[in-house]
């Protein structure tokens, strides 16, 4: 009975570990982005604390090894974890404010969150060896399975944190229920404290949560492509290709951008073309800053039509600013400014209010949480001019509800918010999955389609649909009913559930 207990022990406090691990990555996202930098830092610390722990384990069970000592070892990191939620948040603030550069601010914010609880978790692995051998020739086997439970315990803990804790409960209150497993495990310690057998009348079932989520590729006949550059960046792998027509940018599996060979500047993606509606709203837009780059179609046109708008480009990856260069043909200067940083943290930092805030930086498959959420349209806001409007551009899920939950956060912010669905012309109905465009505008007055359409026309040079009474057609103003999707916080934003149900 001693060794089942102690087997579920380091089962547990493995899971508990990983699924720390896990979650932190929404800890530290939203003053620090989602980069490799970020992931390098959780598991070099999370692996620096089980090295530590592992050799402080040892040292301990060598030292009149207690059931005492066990249950102390467990409650201390419970207690940590648990209290961890009240302090993150202003320290994450303090170190993005002092700003010790990309590889260092997740590296500390780490240190401090995870090396702490990790240490003390990592002892309990060799000390429980140490409990439950009873022979000098049992030490080799006990170490081998009680390892291996702990193993079992992590694979565990990671598989139910990603795939099911953080889609149905926010980061705080799955770090508090990690420190109260913990706590509630320690408490299994207690009558090995009083009597060294013990019989526990309790059945312990494990249940692990495993999703398989299948994306297909596009099915798409490309004619004579040649392959141009493929490269493995911090944040993506791209592919750049080439047809007899145009040239594309992919992200991993994600088509990014296209660029006509004949003509650079024309918006060749669909999408493209009515992100260009913020113009309808603005017209007289003198500063406009836009998230995400990938090759730049965007902004060249606009640089194109509008030469005296200012605008701010900001990408996460610097090596995408520099194929967008190198293939793309986008040109800096005097009005057209990139910036290699994640776009919430530029935000954060400038001082600039513009007219036009647009995103770009959401895929298929994958949504920057910290740029969708309401803390972040808050700030967006704040940034806007007082006649500002902010553009989200390519949202894309099945039978809306990504686009939905999108639209349930901005509402308290925004007066207006106009919907456009990109592929409408060729696939009717709103249920296909396809580009989403929302626009917020702080106008209290609110504008028919007929006159956003008459506003368009105007500005017509490529900009737009082609007809333009396809704007008509894509717009949506039928019910959108929210009470199926959340408001999106820093705390809880299920935004791959949202996208892959």
């Amino acid at each position: 009975m001693i060794r089942f207990l102690l087997n579920i022990v380091v089962f547990v406090s493995g899971a508990v570990l990983m699924g720390l691990e896990i979650v932190g990555s929404r800890v530290l996202a939203p003053h620090f982005g989602s980069s490799i930098f970020v992931w390098g830092s959780l598991i070099s610390v999370v692996m620096a604390a089980l090295s530590l722990g592992y050799y402080w384990g040892g040292w301990l069970s060598e030292r009149q090894p207690s059931y005492e000592r066990l249950l102390m070892l467990l409650l201390i990191p419970g207690v940590l974890i648990f209290f961890l939620p009240f302090v993150y948040p202003t320290l994450n603030e303090w170190i993005a404010g002092f700003d010790f550069g990309n590889r260092l601010n997740p590296l500390i914010a780490s240190a401090i969150y995870f090396l702490p609880p990790g240490v003390f978790l990592g002892t309990v692995s060799p000390y429980a060896i140490r409990l439950a051998a009873t022979t000098l020739q049992s030490v080799g086997s006990t170490a081998g399975t009680l390892y291996a439970v702990s193993t079992c315990g992590s694979i565990f803990g990671t598989l139910l944190t990603a795939f099911y804790l953080i889609p149905v409960m926010g980061v705080r209150n799955i770090i508090h229920a990690l420190g109260i497993t913990l706590a509630c495990l320690s408490l299994l310690v207690v009558p090995l404290v009083r009597l060294r057998s013990f019989a526990v009348g309790r059945a312990v079932t494990a249940l692990s949560v495993i999703g398989s989520m299948a994306l297909p590729w596009p099915s798409v006949a490309w004619a004579r492509i040649k392959s141009l550059l493929e490269k493995d960046t911090f944040y993506h792998r791209i592919r750049i290709e080439e047809d007899e027509e145009a040239r594309y940018m992919y992200f991993d599996r994600t088509l990014q951008s296209a660029m006509n060979l004949n003509d650079p500047t024309a918006l060749r993606l669909i999408y493209s073309r009515y992100t260009s509606l913020a113009f309808a709203f603005r017209p007289e837009a003198k500063r406009m800053l836009l998230i995400g780059l990938g090759g730049g179609s965007i902004p060249k046109k606009l640089q194109k039509e509008f030469p005296s708008l200012e605008i701010d480009v900001v990408e996460i990856d610097p090596e995408v600013i520099q194929m967008a260069k190198n293939h793309f043909n986008v040109r800096e200067s005097r009005t057209l400014r990139l910036h290699a940083q994640d776009g919430r943290l530029f935000l954060n930092r400038t001082s600039i209010q513009y007219d036009i805030i647009m995103i770009d930086a959401y895929y298929k498959d994958a949504i920057p949480f910290h740029l969708a959420t309401k803390e972040f349209f808050e700030l967006a806001q704040r940034k806007l001019t007082p006649n500002g409007i902010n553009l989200i551009s390519a949202v894309t899920g099945p039978s809306g509800r990504i686009a939905r939950a999108f639209i349930k956060t901005q509402r308290p912010l925004f007066p207006q918010i106009y919907v456009f669905a990109a592929r409408r012309p060729d696939n009717v109905s709103v249920d296909t999955v396809q580009n989403v465009i929302i626009i917020a505008t702080r106008d209290k007055q609110r504008l028919d389609i007929k006159d956003i359409i008459k506003r368009a026309a105007t500005l017509e040079k490529g900009l737009f649909p082609n007809p333009i009474q396809d704007i008509g057609v894509a717009y949506y103003d039928g019910p959108l009913p929210d009470h199926d999707v959340p408001v999106l916080t820093d705390d809880y934003a299920p935004t791959d559930d949202l996208l892959n149900p």
